[in-house]
């Protein structure tokens, strides 16, 4: 068995892509010298870094993240290779049903974006699930889908508002091949949250 950590780390240098979405801090309030222990406040948006969002991130009145079964958070997934990837190049329905034949299991998107993570074109440049691609996996009773990219609004949408949360901006990605693994997903237990910061992991057997 291996694990792969498919999360971003925490720190202040997280990039901020919306105006609305709030900058990361780190402060020291306890230290060594004085306070024979150390402490940090962590200030962060709950769509921040690698993260998970709920229906509620886009639809109001649809389920928050605290309210789904924590079961959801260790799912059989499959990995989805569509590496290399050109910038931009959305991922068809084409594409997906080319690689996903069962119902009922995860989907992790590989494009290799995370490499372009915390630069400031990543939003601007990423390879999108297209719309189609999204209703497919909706078809296809998927439970979970995780990518190394964002999503469109537009996907924010379809999957959402069936229920399928979104993990989303995973690292590490070259690290997994295409076929199945288990996928922990594991949010911060925020109540009422449109969504959290999560760390994501990969077991492979």
């Amino acid at each position: 068995m291996r694990v792969v950590d498919l999360t971003h780390p925490i720190t202040a240098e997280i990039p901020v892509y919306f105006p609305w979405h709030p900058a990361t801090v780190l402060e020291r309030t306890a230290t060594y010298e004085e306070n024979r222990c150390e402490v940090r406040r962590l200030s962060i948006g709950t769509h921040s870094g690698t993260h998970i969002d709920a229906p509620s991130h886009v639809l109001e009145g649809k389920p928050t993240l605290d309210q789904y079964d924590p079961g959801l958070w260790y799912v059989d997934a499959q990995v989805l290779d569509f590496t290399p990837r050109e910038p931009g190049k959305e991922i068809s329905k084409e594409e997906i049903a080319a690689k996903l034949k069962v119902k009922g299991a995860g989907v992790v998107i590989k494009t290799g974006w995370d490499r372009e993570f915390g630069k400031i074109d990543y939003y601007k440049t990423y390879p999108p699930l297209s719309t189609r691609a999204a209703e497919f996996l909706v078809e296809m009773n998927v439970p979970v889908v995780a990518a190394d990219t964002p999503y469109t609004l537009d996907v924010h949408y379809v999957l959402l508002s069936h229920g399928i949360p979104l993990v989303t901006n995973l690292n590490n990605t070259g690290q997994l091949k295409e076929g199945r693994i288990t996928l922990i997903a594991a949010p911060l237990l925020i109540k009422a949250s449109d969504g959290a910061p999560a760390r994501v992991l990969a077991i492979i057997e």
